[in-house]
């Protein structure tokens, strides 16, 4: 019975150290500069197009930048296009 109880713990623990150590890039939310190597990339903002992100060198918060006036981000272009052209693509996975 202890022994169960232990194990079951033990790779409760197992589980929660490596989840939390995991330093991936959320899509859903502004980069981790710390980890960006590229830094003339820009990444969309998945709940507002209008929006992408970007991480200049050395800085270790990403800017926010608008599109302008009727114009959406689009990150396969890497740029602002104009809404007609502008088509929703599913997010990547991790």
């Amino acid at each position: 019975m202890y022994k169960s109880t232990f194990l079951c713990c033990l790779l409760l623990g197992l589980i929660l150290a490596l989840s939390s150590a995991y330093n991936g890039q959320d899509i859903y939310a502004e980069p981790n500069c710390a980890i960006v190597e590229d830094h003339a990339r820009k990444f969309r903002d998945i709940s507002d197009p209008t929006h992408y992100w970007v991480c200049p060198e050395g800085q270790e918060k990403a800017d926010y930048i608008q599109c302008p006036d009727n114009y959406a981000f689009m990150e396969k272009e890497q740029s602002c296009v104009v809404w007609e052209e502008w088509k929703w693509v599913e997010p990547y996975t991790k």
